[in-house]
């Protein structure tokens, strides 16, 4: 084990510092969201996102609300020259379900402790990266991709199981089957999840009304997004705005 290697839990606040580092830090949910900037892009952080920071990164965090992130910082060494490029060019990806096994792991065997043992780290560290850089998918997951990240760009379309099945070219049961296998949810429940993380960036961005928001987002009308936050984060929007601009 190098001794950069480390796994640790941290939580955030509404205020970071912007700063790099000579090493690998990859940034895992456990709890909650994060919003991070790495060299210029901006990411939103959740249960199924994580975020790769490359040696010499610029990066700048900042949260609202509860969270906890397991926090990897291991030499680059440990990892490919193909993946240290890829996480040089897309920091932001999507969990892998082994990643997300590994991540409950981590935190059991923690114990409420923010740093883990060294012989923790030894053990867990090579598991988790192999987790994380997993082989090139299959074209079902290929499909499935290109899926998501026309939802991620646009959530407020008319996103029906049967429109979703076309645009991934699969059937109703072979759409949910791989929605559960890569992502570990439905359709239905990622869908309303990207809509709550799309209209939770244009809110913290401050430039649009908040109603003109809950309609590019998906939502009926403003008090369906307030529901929504509220049940989700226990915050309404007016105050999530405020929270950012403060």
């Amino acid at each position: 084990m190098h001794a950069d290697d480390s796994l640790s839990f941290r939580s955030y606040g509404p205020t970071g510092h912007r700063h790099c580092h000579a090493h690998v830090q990859l940034v895992l949910p456990v709890e909650g969201a994060l919003e991070l900037e790495v060299d210029g892009r901006g990411g939103r952080l959740d249960l199924q996102r994580g975020a790769f920071v490359a040696p010499g990164a610029s990066h700048v965090q900042q949260a609202q609300g509860r969270n906890r992130f397991l926090i990897v910082d291991c030499d680059a060494m440990r990892i490919e020259a193909a993946h240290l490029d890829q996480g040089q060019r897309e920091p932001f990806f999507t969990l892998p379900p082994a990643a997300r096994h590994l991540l409950g792991y981590a935190e059991q065997v923690s114990a409420g402790q923010a740093q883990l043992a060294p012989a923790l780290v030894q053990h867990v560290l090579p598991l988790l990266v192999d987790a994380l850089f997993v082989p090139p998918p299959r074209r079902g997951s290929v499909r499935l991709q290109a899926l998501c990240e026309q939802i991620r760009h646009a959530p407020g379309l008319d996103w029906s199981l049967a429109r979703m099945a076309s645009e991934a070219g699969l059937g109703l049961t072979a759409l949910n089957a791989a929605f559960t296998r890569e992502l570990g949810t439905s359709p239905a429940q990622w869908l309303q999840q990207q809509r709550l993380q799309w209209a939770q960036q244009r809110i913290a961005e401050g430039l649009l009304p908040l109603a003109r928001i809950a309609q590019q987002a998906g939502y009926s009308d403003q008090s369906a997004l307030t529901r929504a936050m509220r049940r989700e984060l226990g915050v309404t929007p007016g105050r999530y705005r405020r929270g950012f601009q403060a």
